[in-house]
C-alpha cells in the first residue's frame, strides 16, 4: 500500500527550515533587505525577523537560515525586557549573525515618551545612538516595532528622511510592501495568509517577518 505524504506548515523549526528549502528550490533569492537592495532578483524574498523577547531564540534561527543557504535581516530592540543589547551574551551573538552573513539593524520602540516626557523623535534619536553604540557602526535600516505606536508611516518616513545620512530604508516602505511586494507576517503568532510555506511560487517578489518566539523545535512551551 502507498503511504501518502504531506508537508507540514506550522511553526515547528522542521517546518521553517523545510519552507525555506522549499523556496531556495524554486528558484528564490531568500536574503536581508541590504542584500536584495544591492542585487535584487526576478525572484526574491526579504526574510525578516523582528526580535522582541530573547534574543537566543534569534540566534537559533539564523543558524537556520544560514544552513538553508539564506541570509536575513534581524530588527533588534534597545528596551526590551527579555535581553539587553549591550550585554556580553547579546553582543556575542550579534557577532555570530554578522559572521553568518546577516543583517542587524534597529527595531523601533514607540510611546516611551508617555511615561518619561520628551516626544518619539527624541526617543528615537537615542534609541539609534544606543544601538550605534552597541554595535559599533552606523545605523543602516529600521523596523517599527507596533507602528501604530510609532505614528505609522508618516512619522516612518519622516524618519528616513531625518537619518539619511546612513539610513537607506525602513521595513514598511511602499517598495516593500504590496501591491508591490507580497507582505506576510506571523505577528502574534498567526498567518493572515496562511503560512509562508503555502505561498511559494505565488508571488515573485515577497517579505516575510517572523518573530523567532513563535518557533518551536518540540513544542512551544520551550519558549517560555
Amino acid at each position: 500500500m502507498k503511504v501518502q505524504s504531506f508537508e507540514t506548515h506550522d511553526y515547528s523549526l522542521r517546518s521553517y527550515a523545510d519552507t525555506l528549502r522549499a523556496y531556495r528550490e524554486a528558484g528564490y533569492a531568500v536574503t536581508s533587505f541590504e542584500r536584495y537592495l544591492a542585487e535584487p532578483r526576478e525572484r526574491h524574498m526579504i526574510l525578516r525577523h523582528d526580535i522582541d523577547n530573547t534574543i537566543e531564540q534569534a540566534a537559533r534561527v539564523a543558524r537556520i537560515d544560514a544552513e538553508a543557504g539564506c541570509t536575513a535581516t534581524f530588527f533588534l530592540r534597545v528596551h526590551a525586557q527579555g535581553y539587553n543589547l549591550l550585554s556580553l551574551p547579546s553582543l556575542r551573538i550579534v557577532q555570530e549573525m554578522e559572521q553568518l552573513g546577516h543583517e542587524v539593524q534597529l527595531h523601533l520602540e514607540g510611546g516611551v515618551c508617555g511615561w518619561l516626557g520628551g516626544d518619539d523623535l527624541e526617543w528615537a534619536d537615542r534609541q539609534r545612538a544606543v544601538f550605534e553604540a552597541a554595535v559599533g557602526r552606523p545605523l543602516g535600516g529600521f523596523s517599527s516595532h507596533e507602528p501604530a505606536r510609532m505614528g505609522g508611516m508618516e512619522f516612518a518616513n519622516g524618519l528616513l528622511e531625518r537619518w539619511s545620512d546612513s539610513v537607506a530604508y525602513h521595513a514598511y516602505e511602499t517598495r516593500f510592501m504590496m501591491p508591490d511586494m507580497k507582505y506576510l507576517s506571523d505577528s502574534s503568532g498567526r498567518w493572515r495568509e496562511g503560512h509562508f510555506g503555502l505561498w511559494v511560487g505565488r508571488e515573485p517578489l515577497m517579505q516575510v517577518l517572523t518573530h523567532p518566539f513563535w518557533w518551536f523545535e518540540k513544542v512551544p512551551a520551550e519558549n517560555y
